[in-house]
């Protein structure tokens, strides 16, 4: 039986096809999101703030589009938690800081234009870290109330989770996305970088920023990023390619690559263990396993990424000087004293050295571009194990991060557990090759779930 703070009901994506015949409805469908919100959000605290009658007019208008059959895109009726960080003009966006409490933007974010656009619609704001980067929010994980649910997207990921709504938006600088939907046991997509669009979005760093989706299921995360790049893909980019409706057909993969790094040292045992047993599946099922010792160009890229945690947040700190240095002398005590130690090592950096992390960041990712025709994607955890106890530190990048400096897509499928708690399996891909990278996640959901 399933603890009390899970998630009990079907995905959204599995429901649209009685949405359609009249069998169920979207607003018989949020009324259970509701219900989920008032059974557990005092516990989880997944949100910063929720408008419930606002969703209950937004789904019987999505209703009324299915029982004439207009819905107006594969999300129509979907409610979505946006991470707060994220601009919303009917809800406050706070991003966890003192400097923004009660602030409400002039205009929204264009992933929200996107999904009103397809008759989804924000069902509340979700906690984030401060600005994404610095001190905790109050959420917890639904699997254990006493274990941290990751951040920086935490309230999303804890909320899908907890069947509070089917998605939600995430964003990833460094690890915000794949290591939180890793340990509330959900689906996380970070695509490749600049996919979707970051207008409204609060910036940390242009060479690291990605919005990408936290879901429960490979469907759910694939249907709301492709449709949120259709309508507004970041400027300059072609935004992803693949079919806009229809379940993502599962792939199976041929040919994958570990990406055994030295992040692996994070790992504990019974970790490390759970991630060579799913190996061990992969492999009886057919799939070839390459390890970097077996392929030069793999160990190559291995080698490359030695320091790549490092050398991502030196760059981070340094592209975050506008605004965050502003805030730090404008408003010294109600800045994180992490964004305060980030803001004083930037300024010891150099443009010269600026200029050498941008080389070292394309040649890396002109690396994993030569793996591409020998492997189908590139696999490791999705953490550095289950969630750790307690809330102060909200788990280690350093996994997770790579993906994130080469701009390549990744996914976190819940495959493993470690002690009864999630631990996800991380799927990286090749930049552009989004679509490709779902259907794999789609047959590894569909064959060992």
């Amino acid at each position: 039986m399933a603890p009390p703070l899970l998630a009990t009901q079907p995905a959204f994506s599995d429901l649209v096809e009685e949405f359609r015949s009249g069998s169920r409805t979207p607003r018989e469908y949020v009324e259970s999101c509701i219900e989920a919100i008032e059974g557990r959000e005092p516990i989880v605290k997944a949100f910063t703030c929720h408008d419930i009658e606002q969703a209950r007019k937004q789904a019987d208008a999505s209703t009324r589009r299915y029982a004439e059959g207009r819905p107006l895109s594969p999300i129509d009726g979907m409610p979505i938690g946006i991470k707060d960080i994220i601009d919303t003009r009917d809800m406050p966006t706070e991003r966890n800081s003192d400097i923004f409490s009660a602030h409400y933007p002039m205009t929204e974010a264009a992933c929200v234009r996107a999904i009103k656009q397809g008759g989804a619609f924000p069902l509340g704001k979700t906690v984030t870290t401060e600005f994404a980067i610095g001190r905790s929010g109050p959420t917890v994980n639904p699997h254990n109330p006493e274990h941290t649910p990751g951040g920086s997207s935490s309230g999303s990921a804890a909320g899908v989770a907890a069947g509070m709504f089917p998605a939600g938006f995430g964003t990833q600088t460094q690890g915000s996305i794949i290591r939180p939907a890793s340990f509330c046991g959900v689906v996380g997509f970070k695509p490749t970088l600049n996919a979707l669009s970051l207008n409204g979005v609060h910036p940390l760093s242009k060479s690291h920023d990605h919005l990408g989706t936290i879901a429960d299921s490979v469907d759910d995360a694939w249907w709301l990023a492709r449709w949120v790049s259709d309508c507004a893909p970041e400027q300059g980019h072609p935004g992803l390619a693949g079919p806009l409706h229809g379940p993502v057909v599962p792939g199976k993969p041929a040919n994958l690559a570990v990406l055994r790094t030295n992040g692996f040292e994070d790992l504990d045992a019974a970790s490390l263990s759970a991630f060579e047993q799913q190996l061990d599946l992969l492999r009886r099922d057919g799939i070839t396993l390459v390890e970097p010792e077996d392929d030069p160009l793999l160990q190559a890229l291995v080698d490359a990424l030695h320091d790549v945690p490092e050398r991502s947040l030196e760059l981070l700190a340094y592209e975050m000087r506008w605004p965050y240095q502003d805030y730090v002398e404008a408003f010294p005590n109600k800045v994180g004293e992490r964004i305060h130690g980030l803001m004083e090592s930037a300024s010891h950096m150099t443009r010269h050295q600026y200029r050498r992390l941008l080389i070292d960041q394309q040649q890396l990712r002109a690396r994993l571009q030569e793996l591409a025709g020998y492997y189908d994607a590139l696999v490791l955890p999705a953490s550095s194990g289950p969630a750790p106890h307690g809330f102060e530190f909200t788990g280690s990048r350093r996994l997770l991060v790579y993906s994130t400096f080469m701009g390549a897509p990744a996914f976190s499928v819940p495959l493993m557990k470690v002690a009864g708690m999630p631990f996800g399996f991380q799927l990286v891909g090749f930049p552009g090759q989004d679509y490709p990278l779902a259907r794999q996640a789609q047959w590894l959901t569909r064959h060992y779930l």
